[in-house]
């Protein structure tokens, strides 16, 4: 087996599979639930990591599968390492208290257009987003120091609820490296439905869902439907081509328990109708449960709630007859749970639990003092955003939970083979004598590797059973310009060999000498010939000469405006337009999106922009 290709550049959020204990409690936000039916589906965010937590209320994650809704035609496999503070999800819990799924539904995916420090937001693929920028219930930021620090033309992942006006207020946000591979989302409630022109407005957006599949294939668009939008394609002014579209409310979760947590809208004067995150909610025969005796006068818009009901209809017209409305005051509506080892300790102000960063300077501490936190201290952490980090209000030091099974995810450091020892996220662990591999062997293991283990603590060590090994996903580059030596498994673009397959999409071939092609390709793998990588192509678009051509990567072999490359394409940029950015922001290493066209094998671009 090949060893597994190892990640020079990675930022690892990396936490515990599993948490000590099942069932559900309460973390000062109201009682648990418990459903009656096989399943209970929970949405809303997550306010903790142990287990899996929601809204301040936990579930047990001891077998947990973990999927992320990027593209809606295919759930990206995850694993508990991926879920963090502020994430928006959907999670199936069984009738033990047992989270069973978790899928993250993240609301925007794209590049900043626009900021308004003074009103607190930013506009992304179309949507308006709010920032909370004070209080327990402020935006999380990852990658940036707040709103301040972010740019017109950054990517960002954005995880809220929706607002009175469907605009997203913010409860994460998260900056996100570009990687030469488009992906856009954007989600909100349909309107200006035209089925004969398969279009509709979603925020400042037209989608075109003329060539979208739509997720679950049994339902329809209409109207007031909450939706989640994907694109593999950059938004054509204001005009986004759809590729897959996830309904939200579906006939299937009609008759079933279900929980959702977010902000009210659309409030009735007396409390007993209102919307959750475009869901209506009858409350008239609820329970209005919280601290200080609410009653229906407390439930008004923008107020933070969390409902218990059960769902009937699909669509706009689902609605959730609540049995339970828990009012979630604003001290309450962002308290977080921690519960791992400490890692990365520097001082009891500076240390991080579950790959979240956390303040203990001014916390009560149960079962220990201040004193006791070090590396490798099992706790758990109670506490509220405070800017970047959690500061924490108690910490409690417990013993790690032997015989029970946790997965881990990181990178392997501190390997020593003759004693099988190694360090991953921050833990002392012991490969078992008895390990078994997948992907791979113990010939294969080694620092670097980014691998999950399986295992328990027995005491003194994490001892692991199982290891499985994770590749890397392979970069994807664009890249256009007129082929040769071309044969039936290769050809050469810019002077670099493409290799062909029976996986390869060719689009207007059969390919020839001397045509123009945009290509998609994915580095494959090292060699002594190619130090870089091997690229073999994905698709392959024959375009007439002359076609416009567009690049996105890394600026290389910068020597002026005029002469630099891209995905070793020569490019002139000496009459291009610039956007994020001017000509003296042009430097190697800058990740650009290239527009122009070709002309004696140079791309004389008409537009760059700065991916940042």
């Amino acid at each position: 087996m090949t060893r597994p290709i190892r990640q020079l550049l990675l930022v690892l959020a990396v936490a515990l599979l599993a948490a000590c204990g099942g069932g559900s409690s309460n973390t000062g936000t109201g009682s648990g639930t418990t459903s009656t039916a096989s399943q209970t589906v929970v949405t809303g965010t997550m306010t903790g990591l142990g287990g899996v937590t929601v809204d301040g209320v936990t579930y047990g994650g001891a077998s947990t599968t973990v999927a992320m809704d990027v593209d809606p035609r295919a759930e990206t496999p995850a694993t508990m390492a991926d879920l963090k503070v502020g994430q928006q999800v959907e999670v199936q819990v069984d009738d033990n208290g047992q989270a069973t799924k978790v899928l993250v539904r993240a609301n925007v995916i794209g590049t900043i257009d626009s900021i308004d420090l003074t009103g607190s937001s930013f506009t992304a693929a179309g949507q308006t987003i709010l920032v909370t920028t004070g209080g327990d219930g402020a935006t999380i930021f990852e990658g940036v120091d707040g709103l301040a620090g972010l740019k017109v033309g950054d990517l960002v992942e954005v995880h809220g609820t929706l607002n009175t006006s469907g605009n997203v207020v913010a409860t994460r946000v998260e900056l996100k490296p570009s990687d030469g591979v488009v992906r856009v989302r954007t989600s909100g409630f349909v309107s200006n439905l035209d089925t004969t022109a398969k279009t509709f407005t979603l925020g400042s957006f037209t989608i075109d869902y003329s060539a979208a599949t739509l997720v679950p294939g049994n339902a329809t668009l209409a109207n007031g439907e909450l939706v989640f939008v994907f694109s593999d394609q950059l938004p054509s002014g204001s005009t986004l081509a759809a590729k897959a579209i996830r309904i939200a409310r579906t006939p299937a979760l009609s008759g079933q328990k279900f929980v959702i947590g977010g902000l009210v809208t659309n409030a009735s004067s007396d409390g007993k109708t209102f919307m959750v995150d475009g869901i209506s909610v009858d409350a008239s025969n609820a329970q209005i449960r919280g601290p200080n005796n609410p009653t229906f006068a407390d439930i008004q818009n923008m107020a933070l709630v969390r409902v218990v009901g059960t769902l009937s209809g699909s669509g706009s017209s689902t609605v959730l007859t609540a049995t339970q409305v828990w009012i979630i005051p604003a001290s309450q509506e962002r308290v977080i749970l921690l519960v791992g080892q400490v890692t990365d300790f520097v001082s009891v102000s500076s240390f991080n639990v579950r790959g979240t960063p956390v303040d203990a300077s001014a916390a009560t501490f149960v079962n220990g003092t201040k004193d006791d936190l070090k590396n490798d201290a099992f706790v758990s952490v109670k506490g509220h955003i405070n800017g970047d980090l959690v500061q924490a209000d108690q910490v409690t030091f417990l013993t790690p939970p032997q015989n029970v099974t946790f997965h881990l995810f990181g990178a392997v450091s501190d390997y020593n083979a003759s004693a099988g020892t190694f360090r991953m996220v921050g833990i002392d662990m012991t490969l078992s004598s008895s390990a078994t591999f997948e992907n791979g062997t113990l010939a294969d293991f080694g620092n670097g590797d980014l691998v999950q283990v399986t295992g328990m603590f027995n005491g003194t060590t994490f001892l692991v059973s199982d290891v499985r090994f994770f590749a890397p996903t392979p970069l994807s580059i664009f890249i256009s310009g007129t082929i040769s030596d071309v044969t039936a498994t290769a050809f050469t673009l810019n002077g670099t060999s493409i290799a062909i397959n029976a996986q390869t999409t060719i689009t207007g071939g059969p390919l020839a000498d001397g045509q123009f092609v945009q290509v998609q390709a994915q580095c494959a793998s090292t060699t002594s010939t190619t130090p870089g990588c091997a690229l073999v192509a994905t698709s392959v678009e024959v375009r007439a000469p002359m076609a416009t051509a567009r690049l996105i990567g890394p600026i290389t072999d910068f020597v002026s405006q005029s002469s630099f490359k891209v995905q070793e394409q020569s490019i002139d940029a000496s009459g291009a337009t610039f956007k994020n950015g001017a000509a003296s922001d042009l430097a190697n290493g800058q990740q650009v999106l290239i527009d122009g066209n070709l002309s004696g094998g140079t791309v004389v671009a008409t537009l760059v922009v700065f991916l940042h």
